[in-house]
């Protein structure tokens, strides 16, 4: 499998594991109410403190857990039929390569700085929801 291919799965996957935190559109959030109560009950889950934000180590936290849960063997790889179904550009099915933790979880910190818009460390509910833009 290509690196290019392997990178562009990092990034589905990150925004999967993302997507109950907060990384939805607008668009989708509004259109889907059942996403934005699923989406707010994931916040309130992700804000162990409860200080109303969710920082970057209440997130990777709740990314190692993901990680945890989709590696099977535990052998600290995602791969194989550990892998969700993926897809490539064209819509495709395609068996991703071997994902690592420290991928894993290099993926999702760029996931989270994205949707840290104003750059505080933290996610608030509108950049949780994807309503801060």
């Amino acid at each position: 499998m290509s690196k290019r291919l392997t990178n562009h799965w990092l990034s589905r996957v990150a925004l999967y594991c993302a997507l109950p935190l907060g990384a939805v559109s607008t668009l989708s959030v509004a259109a889907d109410q059942g996403l934005a109560d699923a989406a707010d009950a994931a916040f309130k889950a992700a804000d162990f403190d409860a200080n109303g934000k969710v920082s970057w180590e209440e997130f990777r936290n709740r990314v190692v857990n993901v990680f945890g849960h989709m590696d099977a063997n535990a052998d600290g790889r995602i791969a194989g039929q550990e892998h969700p179904p993926a897809v490539d550009a064209q819509g495709k099915e395609v068996q991703p390569g071997n994902v690592s933790a420290e991928s894993f979880t290099s993926a999702v910190a760029d996931a989270f700085k994205q949707a840290d818009k104003d750059g505080d460390g933290e996610l608030s509910a509108e950049e949780w929801s994807g309503k801060k833009s």
